[in-house]
């Protein structure tokens, strides 16, 4: 690349134009897939490139890839579908006694794995045909995907086998959502940075549920203030919100009723009129007393802002420290116990994901501690101790993302002083860790019959 813009303001120039807006600690690693992005289109210039990514398509898709995480699969994060199953769905057929549809927007869509989970979750409930469900993604070839409603096994990992033969037609590997389904799911391209909600005139409006979640992470605090007031705007009365656990919290950027439950933090707009309102938690609450119960799915009282201070980095690392003894002490259980209450109170924490993921791995728990170590990617991608666990979690499940990771380690600590400490990780080196890394991608490539690199 030329002299032209430093690769942090490259960054974030290229971020603006994708739609996205940095938050400060993704700014290098951001700069570090941009410059990999343009090595393999060969393009040297910083000028050309950012002219090309206005008129490109197909190269703007390459750098939303690059600088965004694209995992997803069915029934991600379970414990929101229980969620929405148990609690949100009886609640809002409760207040649409003339059959109005419900409407459902799926905003982050990727490849399409979440609203058509959306869309089974709805026919198993006897609901589908009285709810639709919109979609929107920046990504046209992730949209392209969606819409082709085809997918292989690891984005069903997570799915009960009668749901798989109940829903796709399988056949070579592959599984082909069923055409009644498919149909139910509408799709649009949302540059969710730049566009204007809320947008009646496109559909965008009066939701009664949003789905955006591991989005907000991608995004800077002001677009995240200005994202939240507008996805409040987009609620219908009584409408409900979800992100996922690594997104910023909300609360403080519009009047949204807050709940804290087992599927991460639920956001509310309630209904302005009435004295007893029908969506209100404590209906939620009497739905569930009729259902058969299921643990930790609850919506307690709406807790006030106040009591969910972020504590300084003194009470964090103190908190961290407690996990980290029980860890060393060979108690596990006990220090997952301790990371599970703290990452609930304390979300934007990579170091407490970290240690619920090491304290997973050691029990043997490695689909739980991978899950753990992917938030840990989210919240900061540049922080390698986390790559290089999950690309020990993944040797045998998934051998391609666990090479990858292994590459992420490798590239980052090539690229620093090798006697630097790797932070959260304070036993390696930069040039110890690099030289693990080699020799983990070494043991993939002979276990799936490559030449080494």
């Amino acid at each position: 690349m030329t002299g032209h813009a430093l690769p942090s303001k490259l960054a974030d120039e290229v971020a603006c134009r994708v739609g996205l807006g940095l938050p400060a600690s993704r700014k290098d690693v951001v700069a570090s897939a941009i410059g990999r992005v343009m090595a393999r289109r060969g393009i040297d210039d910083s000028s050309l490139f950012l002219h090309r990514l206005g008129l490109d398509q197909d190269l703007t898709d390459d750098v939303i890839a690059a600088i965004t995480v694209g995992e997803t699969h069915f029934f991600r994060d379970p414990d929101q579908f229980q969620l929405i199953s148990q609690a949100i769905l009886p609640e809002l057929r409760l207040r649409r006694p003339d059959g109005s549809l419900v409407r459902i927007w799926s905003v982050g869509c990727a490849t399409g794995e979440e609203p058509y989970s959306l869309a089974i979750l709805c026919d198993e409930e006897g609901l589908l045909q009285d709810v639709r469900i919109s979609a929107a993604d920046v990504s046209r070839r992730a949209l392209a995907t969606a819409k082709a409603a085809e997918y292989g096994e690891w984005s069903l990992r997570n799915t009960d086998r009668k749901l798989k033969d109940r829903y796709f037609t399988s056949g070579e590997g592959r599984f082909r959502l069923n055409e009644r389904l498919r149909r139910q799911v509408g799709f649009a391209h949302l540059n969710l940075g730049a566009v204007e909600l809320p947008a009646p005139e496109r559909g965008l409006a009066d939701f009664d549920l949003i789905l955006c979640r591991n989005v907000l992470v991608y995004l800077d605090a002001s677009t995240v203030r200005r994202i939240a007031r507008q996805l409040f705007a987009c609620l219908a009365d009584g409408g409900w919100l979800l992100t996922a656990p690594t997104d910023p919290p909300l609360w403080k950027y519009a009047p949204f009723e807050t709940s804290i439950t087992s599927g991460g933090v639920v956001y509310r707009r309630m209904i302005a009129h009435g004295d007893t309102p029908r969506g209100s938690t404590a209906g939620v609450a009497s739905i569930l007393g009729h259902k058969k119960p299921v643990a930790h799915v609850s919506l307690p009282r709406a807790c006030g802002m106040d009591e969910r201070k972020t504590p300084d980095d003194k009470a964090l690392k103190a908190i961290a420290r407690q996990i980290r003894w029980r860890y060393e002490l060979g108690e596990t259980r006990e220090a997952q116990r301790l990371a599970a209450q703290a990452v609930q109170s304390h979300p934007l924490s990579a170091e407490l994901h970290f240690l619920q993921g090491l304290s997973q791995m050691a029990d043997g728990q490695t689909d739980a501690a991978a899950a753990a170590l992917r938030r840990v990617v989210y919240l900061d991608g540049s922080l390698a101790a986390a790559q290089f666990f999950l690309g020990v979690c993944l040797t045998h499940s998934d051998p391609q993302a666990s090479q990858r990771a292994f590459e992420n380690v490798l590239q980052f600590c090539l690229s620093r002083p090798p006697r630097e400490r790797v932070a959260l990780m304070s036993e390696a080196t930069a040039g110890d860790l690099a030289e693990r890394a080699r020799r983990e991608i070494g043991k993939i490539q002979r276990g799936r019959g490559s030449k080494r690199l």
